[in-house]
Formats: C-alpha cells, sequence, structure tokens
C-alpha cells in the first residue's frame, strides 16, 4: 500500500480525504476507478501489542461479506498486501446518527421510524448468527436520504462460534454501549445488542443517557451493570406510554426480560405509528419539557428495591370498579358549580338505615329505602362547609356497635336513618350525632308513601335541609330533570346494581332511560359503575365500548359535572388513552368539594401506571385530610404492587384495625397467601370471610385455591359456581378442563376447552385471545395457540398473569424451551414454585433440561414444606386475582 499522505492509492482505489479514525484503523474516501463510484475504506493501523489485529479485519470482512442489507454497511472488496489489510466498504453521504440528531429537529414517528430501521439491519444480522457488540450511535450512520446505516462490524462475532479473538481485552465493546452480561464476560447471543438498541433509542427518544454523563467509565458501567436506569417516562413524561414501555424492556438488566429479537421490536415500532397516524396527534416534542428528573441526578437520588413486575388489565379494572363504589357516591345526585374553596369543613358519613316495623322487607318498601339513600346522598354532597363520606365505606360497617363505626369512619358527624315502614307506608327519622361524643345534635321526621317516588324523595330533602340549616345547600333541584315512573325504574335498577348474573340486561334498561332522561347525572353514575363491575367481575369485554357510547349521547349541560367527569375519567384510564385521565383530573380538582376524593382518584390513576412512588403519594394526601380504612387498604394494594410486602401488610393491620370485618383487607391478604403458595391460608380466609360476602374474583381465588391443594371436587364445583357468576370468563372452564383431564375424563376436558373456545370466538383484545391460545393448547391445536400468542406480544402485559397463561400453552404443546424461559420469568417476578408442583407441569420435576431452575428454586418439585418456605419473599400477582379488594378500594 502507498504512503498515507493523501492522496494515494489502495490497490485500484483512489483515496482522496479521511473519514475519521477508530481503535483498529483509519478510514479514508476514495474512489473506485474502475466502477467509477464512491467508497469508503477501512485500512488497518499497524499494533506491535495485538498479535491478531490482522485476523480480526478479516473476521469483519467475513462478517460483512455475509450481510447484504438496505440498512448495513456493504463489504464490497479487500485489499491486501504486503502493507497491511484495508476493507472496501459502501459510501454513504451522511453523518451519524448522534450529528443527525443534534442537526434536526424530529418528531416522534421520525424517530421512531429511524430505530425500526435499525431493527431491520439488526435483525438482517442476527438471523445470519450474527451479533455487532458495539452497537452505539456513533456506528449508526443516516444518509441524505434518511436511511439508516449500520457500521463498524470490527469486533461482531458469531454468537454460536467461540473464537476466543476478544480474550486479550477480555471485554470488547464500547463502555457507554455494552449490555451488563457484556460488561462482566459473560456469553452473550442477540439481546444483548438489543440492549445497545435500548440506550441508542433512548438517547433517541429522551434526549439523555439512561445511564448518565458521568465521565468515568467505570461508574458507567456499574450503573450499567447493578443500577436502574431513570424509567423513560420520567425523562420523557410527553412520551406515549407504550413507548416508555418498549424502551424501559429494552433496557433490562436479564437478557429474558427483553423483547425476543429485533423483528419483535420492529413489529411494535410499526403498531404504534400505526396508532400516532391514526390519531392525529403531533409529537414534534418528545422530551424535556415536563421531564421531572435528568439521568445522571437520578442516580444520586436514594432507590428502593423494586418488583419487576405491575399489576395489569384486571387489576386496573377492579381499582376503576371503586370509583363508583367510593368515590361516585361521594357526590350522589348533585350538580353544583366548582367550588374555589380550598378542603375546608366537616366530614359526614350516613348509616345504613335501620328498619323497623317488619322482619322482612317487600320490594317496594327497599325501593322506598333506596329512594331515601339517594335523596340523602343529593341533599349531602352539595353542601357549603361538609363532605360527604362514601356511603360504601360505611355500609360495610352495618351490624357494628355504634362507637365501632364512629371509630372506624373518622367522621365529625354521623347521620342515622331510621325507617318504621306500616303498610304502604313508612315513618322517616334522621338523627344527627356528633361523632366523638354520640350525642343527638338534632333530629327530623317524616311521613313517606312507596306510591310517590319523588315526592318521598322532595320530602326526605326538605327534612335534611331543617337538620343541617347551618349547612346551606348548593345543589340545585333534579327533580324535573326525571319523570315520576322513570325515576321508579332508575331506583330499581340501582337496587339490584350488584347483581352479576343480569348486568347486560339492567346496562339496556338504562341504555333506555338516558333516552328518556338525557340530562339526569346519576345515571351516568351509575351505568359507569355497573359496565366496569360488568368487565370487571365477568369478563365482559365490550363493556367499556357500551359506556363510551352512552357518554357520547351526554348533554354539553353536564360536561363538567362530577357525574360525568368521573365517568369519563374511568373510561380513559380503562382505555389508556394518553393525556386524557390528566385533563380529567385537573378539571376535577376543581369540582370536587371534598379533595381527599381527589387525591384517592388522583392515586388510582397513577397506580394504573405503574408510577407507584406517586400514587403512594396522592393516597398519603388523601389520608392526611382523613384516615379512611378505604384509602388504607388502598395504600396496601399499591405497596403489594410496588413489591413492598411488609410495609404492605402492617398497612393492612391498621385497616383492620378500623374496621376488623373489612372484606377488602381480607381479600387482599387472601390474595397476597395464595401467590405467596399459602393456598391452604387463603382457603381459610375466604372461608371465614363468608362464601356469601366474597364477590365473584374472590371465589376465582378460593377455587385456585382448592385446584393448588388437588382438592379437585370442590375446584370443579367452585370454579362452576365462577362461570354462573361470570358466564363470558373463559378462565374457570380451562381450569375445569385441565382438573377433568387430570383425572382421566378426556372428552369431558375436551368439552370444556371447546365451550371455552367458543366463547372468546369474536374477540380481538389481548386476553380473549390469550384465553383462546389457552383452549386451542388444551384441544392439541398447538399452531393456532402459539400465533395466538404472537398477536399479543405487543398489546399484552408483561406481568404474572400473562407470563403464567403463556407458560401453561407452551408446557401444553411441547414447547420446553419457550416454558422454561417463562416459568423462569414468573419465578423471578415473585410467584411462587407451588404454581408449577401441578398436573400439568409434572414433566419438568424429571427433565434434565429444567436441572438449574430446580436447583435455583427447589420448591418447584419439593412440595408444600419448600413452597411455604418462599412465603416471605414471593410477591403479589395477577394469578391470583385481587377480586373484591381491587373492586372497591
Amino acid at each position: 500500500m502507498q504512503s498515507e499522505q493523501l492522496p494515494f492509492y489502495i490497490g485500484r482505489y483512489h483515496a482522496t480525504a479521511r473519514l475519521g479514525s477508530g481503535g483498529m484503523g483509519v478510514v479514508y474516501l476514495a474512489t473506485d476507478e474502475r466502477l467509477n463510484r464512491k467508497v469508503a475504506i477501512k485500512k488497518l493501523l499497524r499494533n506491535p501489542n495485538s498479535s491478531n489485529a490482522g485476523e480480526r479485519i478479516r473476521r469483519e470482512a467475513l462478517l460483512l461479506a455475509q450481510l447484504n442489507h438496505s440498512n448495513i454497511v456493504q463489504l464490497y472488496d479487500v485489499v491486501e498486501d504486503a502493507s497491511g489489510i484495508a476493507l472496501v466498504m459502501e459510501y454513504v453521504d451522511g453523518c451519524s446518527l448522534d450529528r443527525w440528531q443534534r442537526e434536526r429537529t424530529l418528531d416522534l414517528p421520525q424517530k421512531l421510524q429511524l430505530i425500526k430501521q435499525i431493527c431491520a439491519g439488526l435483525s438482517r444480522a442476527h438471523g445470519a448468527g450474527i451479533i455487532h457488540r458495539d452497537l452505539k450511535a456513533e456506528n449508526i450512520l443516516v444518509d441524505s436520504d434518511g436511511t439508516i446505516k449500520i457500521t463498524d462490524f470490527g469486533i461482531a462475532k458469531n454468537w454460536r462460534e467461540d473464537s476466543g479473538l476478544t480474550r486479550e481485552q477480555h471485554v470488547a465493546g464500547s463502555w457507554g454501549a455494552m449490555s451488563p452480561e457484556q460488561a462482566q464476560g459473560k456469553p452473550l447471543d442477540n439481546r444483548s445488542d438489543l440492549f445497545a438498541l435500548g440506550v441508542v433509542a433512548y438517547r433517541l427518544l429522551c434526549g439523555q443517557n439512561p445511564f448518565g454523563d458521568n465521565n468515568s467509565p467505570y461508574v458507567i458501567v456499574d450503573r450499567i451493570v447493578k443500577s436502574p436506569h431513570p424509567p423513560a417516562s420520567k425523562l420523557a413524561p410527553e412520551l406515549p406510554l407504550a413507548v416508555c414501555e418498549l424502551l424501559d424492556r429494552l433496557l433490562a438488566k436479564q437478557p429474558e426480560q427483553r423483547p425476543l429479537n429485533a423483528a419483535e421490536v420492529a413489529a411494535e415500532l410499526e403498531s404504534l405509528l400505526q396508532q400516532i397516524r391514526g390519531s392525529g396527534t403531533s409529537f414534534t416534542r418528545t422530551h424535556s419539557l415536563t421531564a421531572t428528573v435528568t439521568s445522571e441526578s437520578y442516580f444520586h437520588r436514594p432507590h428502593k428495591p423494586r418488583r419487576k413486575f405491575a399489576r395489569a388489565a384486571k387489576i386496573t379494572a377492579g381499582a376503576l370498579a371503586t370509583c363508583a363504589a367510593s368515590i361516585a357516591v361521594v357526590l350522589g345526585i348533585s350538580l353544583y358549580s366548582p367550588p374555589a374553596e380550598s378542603q375546608k369543613g366537616h366530614y359526614i358519613a350516613v348509616l345504613e338505615p335501620a328498619v323497623r316495623g317488619q322482619e322482612s322487607l317487600s320490594h317496594n318498601q327497599r325501593l322506598l329505602i333506596g329512594n331515601v339513600q339517594n335523596a340523602l346522598k343529593q341533599g349531602l354532597s352539595g353542601r357549603r362547609g361538609l363532605h360527604l363520606i362514601s356511603y360504601s365505606e360505611s355500609r360495610k360497617l352495618t351490624g357494628q356497635p355504634l362507637a365501632n363505626q364512629a371509630n372506624s369512619l373518622n367522621a365529625d358527624l354521623l347521620l342515622i336513618p331510621d325507617v318504621d315502614c306500616q303498610g304502604r307506608s313508612c315513618e322517616l327519622s334522621l338523627e344527627l350525632l356528633d361523632s366523638d361524643t354520640l350525642a343527638v345534635i338534632g333530629s327530623q321526621s317524616t311521613r313517606l308513601s312507596m306510591e310517590e317516588g319523588l315526592e318521598s324523595r322532595a320530602r326526605t330533602l326538605h327534612q335534611l335541609d331543617s337538620l343541617l340549616s347551618d349547612y346551606p345547600a348548593k345543589a340545585a333541584n333534579q327533580a324535573n330533570l326525571i319523570g315520576a315512573e322513570d325515576y321508579l325504574t332508575y331506583l330499581e335498577i340501582y337496587e339490584r346494581r350488584h347483581d352479576y348474573l343480569h348486568l347486560g340486561d339492567l346496562l339496556d334498561q338504562l341504555d333506555s332511560l338516558q333516552k328518556r332522561a338525557p340530562s339526569f347525572a346519576p345515571l351516568y353514575e351509575l351505568y359507569a359503575e355497573m359496565a366496569i363491575d360488568q368487565e370487571f367481575n365477568t369478563r365482559a369485554a365490550e363493556a367499556h365500548e357500551r359506556l363510551a357510547r352512552l357518554l357520547q349521547k351526554a348533554p354539553a349541560r353536564l360536561d363538567d359535572t362530577p357525574e360525568l367527569l368521573i365517568s369519563e375519567l374511568r373510561l380513559s384510564m380503562l382505555r389508556d388513552n394518553p393525556g386524557r385521565p390528566e385533563a380529567l383530573l385537573a378539571k376535577l380538582k376543581l369540582v370536587l368539594p371534598d379533595k381527599a376524593s381527589y387525591h384517592q382518584l388522583s392515586a388510582m390513576y397513577h397506580q394504573q401506571r405503574g408510577d407507584y412512588s406517586r400514587a403512594l403519594e396522592s393516597i398519603n394526601s388523601a389520608l392526611a385530610l382523613r384516615t379512611s380504612y378505604i384509602y388504607l387498604d388502598q395504600k396496601a394494594l399499591i405497596l403489594t404492587l410496588d413489591g413492598d410486602m411488609p410495609a404492605a401488610n402492617e398497612v393492612l393491620r391498621e385497616a383492620i384495625a378500623l374496621n376488623s370485618e373489612s372484606i377488602d383487607a381480607i381479600s387482599l391478604l387472601a390474595g397476597n397467601m395464595l401467590d405467596a403458595g399459602r393456598a391452604q391460608e387463603t382457603i381459610r380466609l375466604l372461608t371465614e370471610a363468608g362464601l356469601d360476602r366474597i364477590g365473584p374474583m374472590d371465589t376465582y381465588n378460593l377455587c385456585l385455591a382448592y385446584y393448588i391443594e388437588k382438592q379437585y371436587a370442590q375446584s370443579q364445583t367452585c370454579f362452576k359456581r365462577v362461570s354462573e357468576l361470570a358466564p363470558k370468563d373463559a378462565d374457570p372452564l380451562l381450569y375445569r378442563a385441565e382438573i377433568a383431564r387430570e383425572q382421566q375424563q378426556t372428552k369431558r376436558a375436551r368439552d370444556f376447552a371447546q365451550q371455552a373456545l367458543q366463547l372468546t370466538q369474536g374477540r380481538s383484545d389481548w386476553e380473549g385471545l390469550l384465553m383462546q391460545a389457552r383452549a386451542y393448547a388444551e384441544l392439541g391445536e398447538g399452531e393456532k395457540a402459539v400465533e395466538n400468542l404472537l398477536k399479543i406480544r405487543r398489546d399484552a402485559p408483561d406481568d404474572l398473569y400473562t407470563n403464567y397463561a403463556r407458560a401453561q400453552v407452551y408446557i401444553t404443546t411441547g414447547d420446553l424451551l419457550s416454558a422454561k424461559a417463562h416459568i423462569r420469568k414468573t419465578l423471578e417476578q415473585g410467584i411462587s414454585p407451588v404454581w408449577y408442583c401441578t398436573a400439568r407441569f409434572v414433566k419438568i420435576c424429571n427433565m434434565p433440561a429444567f436441572n438449574d431452575l430446580r436447583q435455583q428454586y427447589p420448591g418447584l418439585c419439593g412440595g408444600a414444606e419448600h413452597n411455604n418456605e418462599q412465603q416471605n419473599s414471593a410477591g403479589d400477582s395477577q394469578i391470583a386475582r385481587s377480586g373484591e379488594t381491587s373492586a372497591k378500594l
């Protein structure tokens, strides 16, 4: 080769300019005079300290020769003579990705397109068995047309081969771009490049390096190996949640927690791009406006360990159903102007009406009592200086001594209705008590007729006005917004709102009622409660679509009322609509008179997003205003989801001290025990609570506990009951199929699986497709089962429920490698090994391929004694549903 004084020739190539240099060589711009085209030539530098540099560049040439792809710099030629070796490559008329980003203002779709191109190039390399090992922005070029070109495969290798070429420097790669396993010198596969891709994408989308900008490479590597990166949502809150979650998965410490391959990442990016195009939303700026932390400052703050999982759709839906049971009830049936004052005034609780005169109530008497309750809620919710405690909170204390109820509710005032029914009318007495002394402050009474719904309502409100003259009402009278007959229909539906078997029919009736009384705000509140309750308890995926259609019909005059705002908030949270919940919360902060209720809603929102620190901050703000066992239950759930089980249990003890009969606290504890493998304790807690008091989700947990304990007869009966309560839920049918198969009832097992499949046909949501996959696996149609799993790879949450179901499918279809990956993932996420001691997974107990898992988790095949040892470290999961806990918090 010629002297390096430009210009000079390298073979037939005329080098005219120096483009750059790296650790192994210098890159020149040259002209191929035979083909009359520009080329880039990488010439090896002579290094007396390296005996195999020549072999390295030859290996780079061999690897590049296998890779012919539009997103990878193409190799044209190799020139080797006495003076050295050089690679002749495609010349890219552009710059590095770093410089490209600095010199341009790119919107979110443009950035996602660039990342998608990187994925395409990586997918081609990985398909040939080649990992780059030094993927960083400097090694990614962008040409003048915006096309990505991955370059510098100098330390790339085929991960199926052990060439030993990197041993003289032990760890190859750039400190800021290498994966944790690469930094530790562990064996690598394609997922190491995915981590590096995550670093590149994070910097492109968030504007900062995920591991800070410390000058010391040792500090950076220590963070890569040991410290969690700042969640993307903190540095770039404007990014869609799905983008933040993808970045966080790419940067997972363990390779098995990252996406499977670059093609999967590309598919997720394409789906995101389609959603963005479809929404018409502009994302010109994607970071720095509302960031709460810089990446460097993040590493200087104290952190506590966090679980690697979060509850997803079913828990979220349950928590949303809570709003109907606790927040919405506070509002009653009121329309009022937004208060400007800060949190002031007294808390008042309405106790369950005491009914005298008859041992049992007729249908009309129950309706009249419901009428009284609704009127009291309306009359109390809009009074200056008075805040109504959720009626659902006080109702759960029914039957306890009055002093206990006062202590549990932490109210300033208690309102006690007393109803004495004789014939076709009832005498209503109202007593107002001071909560501390239980002394009667005032009382009022009136006679109500069962035939006069609206008139009885008006009489009740009149008595309340007389009793609470120190707290004047602000609410508008809604009697003229609904007719007497329609109001009776509303009361009948309200009375049956927890009739899970007929929720669909009741919603149909509310749809008809809305057409006749569109301005009656309580109707929307009740509809939202029942629709979300239906979706959570019966797995009816279409329920939130019904709610969306109804809310669109609401007249404009109701737009800023709490009833509509809370209903829309719950719907937007259920649908995970970006930005919409924040806007609704901002409005609710103005219109809700009780700021504790606002903080509870805010806590639910942050909990649903997985931002547990902010959720705890919000629920603590609610507790600072009033110590409520309902708020304590919610705080315990947030702590459980955040993986802090000792703190959660301590808070649960506080809640039970306030209300020893709290089914919410018992339900959460029972779910935790089940996930920890203590099925017998779950059975004890739920049966002692009373089978008539627990809802469908707790009944499901009880069924699972019997199943884990191999009490198959009880489990079959129990799952049959769940199917009756939730006829659109395929889950109990699938477990009944498994139990039947274990009992050698092959035909019965297939029948159950076929019923589950028919029940989910036509569903395209991730949960429906997941249950279809389990049904296909039960029926021996493995290909269809796996096809469904691939369809939901982007939409399904990466939680225990989903990964356990995937493990069920793969073990049934015989894909042991995939089954093992998901079994490991769930064990790392906190599931007790007892969940893999069932008939379906018995095969893993004698297969050598699972030796490492059995050694790491002895309880896998060691029986109950080993499993119980796991109880202190196991976390809460989605396998045990939180049922009443999440539904009523």
